[in-house]
């Protein structure tokens, strides 16, 4: 979760959000997203020890350093020194200096040569995008051949529908209406300046063959959350053990089939450049 380096406006609510940022994965919604979203990044990860992994729009380094610790060497890119900076403590912490780069920048725009990396992982950025065409251009000129690059959206469906969840009033309607439409985004920030970009399940697909990626498949993330549990139960820090194994399993149960991305509030796309 993180922002992107061409949008001044995302940089600045970043910066902000930095020091705070990471207490919101302590939530069980994010514990499970987590775990969900980690089992589709572990097998893709390279094996030799010179292979080099980015991290695009890495933030405080919360899957650099999961990577890294796995043995990779990982080059996290962000546009935010707030970010940037707490991600240095947390790598400092575990001892991963040496594995994990951190460079201020647009991920837009980078200065590595074509085909420099092994592996590139998105996650959680690419909703900062009103025209993502331009950064899967520059992730698939960074990617080598058959690299495999996983990257996550938003998905509008979902999304959409969680602005009429339990207030099912008229004006509420028309904002999901017009979010289906495309017309209308979520926003982040007290100011509201920053805009969600969503995605169906089918543009994303479409999108991505587009820049040059095959799709080797499209993982549904949190289908039961969201709009089938109270917020007030899937936010909170505490919550038992076994209510956290039983939405897992349900999560894990359903999240590769087809036809199931449609109900899920995020997709994560495992593809390859072609």
């Amino acid at each position: 979760m993180k922002k992107v380096a061409s949008n001044m406006v995302s940089e600045a609510y970043y910066d902000e959000k930095s020091t705070s940022y990471d207490a919101v994965f302590n939530s069980l919604y994010f514990k499970v997203y987590d775990t969900v979203t980690w089992k589709y990044i572990e097998p893709y990860l390279p094996k030799s020890p010179n292979a080099v992994v980015l991290d695009a729009a890495g933030g405080t380094g919360r899957w650099a350093i999961r990577m890294a610790s796995k043995g990779c060497k990982v080059v996290l890119i962000d546009n935010s020194a707030g970010m940037l900076k707490t991600a240095a403590e947390k790598t400092k912490a575990e001892g991963l200096q040496q594995r994990v780069t951190l460079k201020k920048g647009d991920i837009t725009k980078t200065d590595y040569p074509d085909e420099t990396f092994d592996m590139i992982l998105c996650e959680h950025a690419l909703f900062l995008f009103k025209h993502p065409e331009t950064l899967l251009k520059e992730l698939r000129r960074l990617a080598k051949k058959q690299a495999p690059l996983i990257i996550s959206a938003q998905n509008r469906y979902a999304l959409a529908l969680s602005t009429i969840l339990g207030k099912p009033t008229p004006v509420n309607m028309e904002t999901a209406l017009k979010m289906l439409e495309g017309k209308e985004h979520l926003c982040l920030g007290e100011d509201g300046q920053v805009k969600v970009y969503t995605w169906t399940p089918q543009e994303f697909k479409n999108m991505l063959e587009k820049s040059g990626f095959h799709v080797e498949k499209i993982i549904a993330k949190i289908i039961t959350m969201g709009l089938r549990i109270r917020k007030e139960t899937y936010m909170e820090s505490t919550y038992t053990q076994e209510l956290y194994d039983k939405i897992l399993q349900l999560e894990l149960a359903i999240c590769e089939e087809p036809d199931a991305v449609g109900l899920a509030g995020h997709l994560q796309a495992i593809t390859r450049k072609t």
